[in-house]
């Protein structure tokens, strides 16, 4: 009994000896490794959602580019974000006519499309 007692304490007095000698010698990289797995661990996560971010806005520009070339000749004023900041009731004064004209038609078309449905089912 007292033979393991004394092996058991004397692998722990070495383990424990071999850890102290470990952290005075390589602490201050130690710390430097926590640290960085720690940078790691919260740009991961960040870079991960920015990409994807960046990907969407992309995608989307082609279409505001497009949006806008099609308005080009109505009256929309797009204010900058400094100055719907500053005033936001400028959104009423941005007026797409054409998308305006174009989705009230096309509300109309549909709407006489389900009239006409409705009045053949019925």
């Amino acid at each position: 009994m007292y033979q393991k007692f004394k092996s058991l304490l004397g692998n722990s007095v070495y383990k424990s000896i071999a850890l102290v000698l470990v952290i005075l010698l390589a602490g201050p990289e130690l710390m430097i490794g926590y640290e960085l797995m720690a940078i790691v661990e919260i740009l991961g996560p960040t870079t991960f959602v920015l990409i994807h971010l960046v990907g969407i806005k992309l995608y989307f520009y082609k279409f505001k580019q497009l949006f806008l070339r099609f308005e080009s000749h109505s009256a929309l004023f797009l204010q900058t974000f400094k100055q719907l900041k500053t005033m936001p009731t400028l959104l009423y004064h941005i007026l797409p006519e054409r998308t305006f004209v174009a989705s009230f038609l096309l509300s109309v078309a549909v709407g006489c499309a389900q009239i006409t449905y409705s009045a053949f089912v019925f």
